[in-house]
């Protein structure tokens, strides 16, 4: 099987990427444009460890190198796994994040419209559609914020940010595309995932910043109360569910998805300090700062809809997955 991966070098890419060469998939071809600050890193070792993986270094908001390839190659799957990742780095530079998160996909959309009409298209969205998830019930406890509603695809769309607008207009066009034009198309709208190959900023990968701040002796900013509660995924979790995406591709084409860690893997920031502080046996200094623009107090994900359409959920439980995670970092550091 002929496989694009846009974004094959990043956190996501380069975990489906191995993920996938374990289940025998050898055709791969990474898509890159090396900007993310583990590109670099992750395309030593795959060229390391896989000799025969084709790589093109291409910003895919250019429609014509893209175009071309997807011409001459028709892969059978394209994954794009790529794009701008932070908030605030979308509020600061808003035309970026329109060209990696929207331009980009509207242009692999274009190219399997024109060329490559039987090519599956998994796209990562995000849960940033739904914006601040305000119409639900909260009590607020001494680490989080408590709540009994879980958010499924019905719940109204309501784009905030940059961000949020260039991802959820993505988003639309993917889901749209399987409808006007019977393209084998998906969008997968992500909560919080973690793991190894994440090395997290302050900005983006909350999970890792941490893990690193604690490891460092550094001193935690908490942009609100730190009571927020996002159920998050171990990225191995995610990467099985995209491989099971490309196999039930016919039954889910045209559809959108909830996906993170479920009711099951719930953290705030604050009891992600907790567990840090017990796993390594230290104590974390941390402060608090004005809450962040379009900030989700509480997020997590009703994954019956994507359970019931390709029999997935996370088996990765948050312990294991921060034991696993912890250890990876520590032998980075």
């Amino acid at each position: 099987m002929n496989i694009f991966i846009i974004g094959g070098c990043g956190f996501i890419g380069f975990n489906v990427f191995s993920f996938l060469k374990t289940k025998n998939y050898n055709n791969i071809t990474i898509i890159d444009n090396f900007s993310g600050q583990s590109s670099k890193k992750n395309y030593i070792k795959i060229k390391k460890e896989f000799k025969k993986v084709k790589f093109f270094n291409i910003d895919i908001s250019q429609n014509k190198k893209i175009f071309d390839l997807i011409k001459k190659n028709k892969p059978e799957v394209i994954l794009a796994l790529h794009g701008q990742i932070a908030v605030t780095r979308s509020i600061k530079d808003p035309k970026l994040d329109f060209n990696n998160n929207f331009l980009s996909v509207f242009n692999l959309l274009e190219s399997i419209r024109k060329f490559s009409p039987k090519s599956i298209l998994i796209n990562l969205s995000s849960n940033k559609v739904y914006g601040k998830i305000e119409k639900i019930d909260l009590k607020e406890k001494k680490l989080r914020y408590a709540s009994n509603h879980l958010v499924d695809e019905k719940y109204p769309l309501n784009f905030e940010s940059p961000y949020g607008c260039s991802k959820g207009a993505a988003d639309q066009y993917v889901v749209d595309y399987a409808k006007l034009y019977n393209l084998r198309t998906v969008s997968l709208r992500l909560s919080c995932v973690y793991g190894e190959n994440q090395w997290g900023t302050e900005d983006q990968g909350w999970i890792a910043w941490f893990i690193k701040c604690a490891l460092l002796n550094n001193k935690i900013r908490l942009f609100g109360t730190g009571k927020q509660v996002r159920d998050v995924l171990h990225v191995s979790d995610l990467a099985n569910l995209i491989y099971l995406c490309i196999k039930k591709i016919n039954t889910i084409k045209g559809h959108a998805f909830n996906i993170g860690g479920g009711a099951k893997n719930t953290m705030s920031l604050l009891e992600l300090i907790n567990k840090i502080e017990i796993k390594l046996k230290t104590k974390i200094n941390y402060s608090f700062s004005k809450v962040r623009f379009g900030d989700q107090k509480f997020f997590v994900n009703n994954l019956s809809k994507i359970k019931k359409m390709t029999g997935w959920y996370p088996k990765v439980s948050v312990n294991n997955g921060l034991n696993k995670y912890i250890y990876w970092i520590k032998s980075k550091h």
